[in-house]
């Protein structure tokens, strides 16, 4: 029972993840909006089920978003980061040092983001800038970025914490019947 219950909620979680990223096609901001909310349903996942079912349902979204999202830039920001951040959130609370920690976590979003932007260039095409925008925006937008990165992480730490406290008993309840 809890075998096929924990395969249908993935399920589920996948099927609304890839709407949601399918809806990240509506405007620019939920490009980036979309992505960061998905993650957040790893969460339940990892901390209801286990990390492979977290693991699994991440690769069947990065499937299926591979060939349903039209919004290239939408899916590549789950697929490389905002997607299996919070199934490795965990991970980070291993290092005893703060600022390795967080060189660590802006180290690997930028690399991330970078990569984005890399392959929508030159795999997909698409522009980073229109023709006569300024050159500066590049670093304007390097930097918004890593300014919500660091909100997103603290989000993610306090969602990890009120779902621990508040829901998980009552969410793995509902699951056991």
């Amino acid at each position: 029972m809890k075998k096929a219950m924990s395969v249908a909620v993935c399920g589920i979680i996948a099927a609304l993840s890839v709407l949601m990223l399918f809806l990240g096609g509506l405007s620019f901001i939920l490009a980036y909006a979309m992505p960061m909310l998905v993650g957040v349903l790893m969460i339940m996942l990892r901390r209801t089920f286990s990390v492979c079912a977290a693991w699994l349902t991440y690769a069947a979204v990065c499937a299926l978003s591979l060939m349903l999202v039209n919004d290239k830039e939408c899916m590549l920001m789950y697929i490389l980061f905002f997607g299996y951040y919070p199934i490795i959130y965990d991970s980070f609370n291993k290092f005893t040092f703060k600022p390795f920690k967080y060189i660590l976590k802006l180290l690997l979003f930028n690399i991330a983001a970078a990569a984005v932007q890399l392959l929508l260039v030159f795999v997909f095409g698409i522009p980073f800038l229109e023709e006569g925008e300024a050159q500066w925006l590049i670093v304007l937008f390097a930097v918004l970025m890593n300014i919500i990165f660091v909100f997103y992480d603290r989000i993610i730490g306090k969602l990890y914490f009120i779902y621990e406290i508040k829901l998980e008993k009552r969410i793995k309840r509902y699951f056991k019947a």
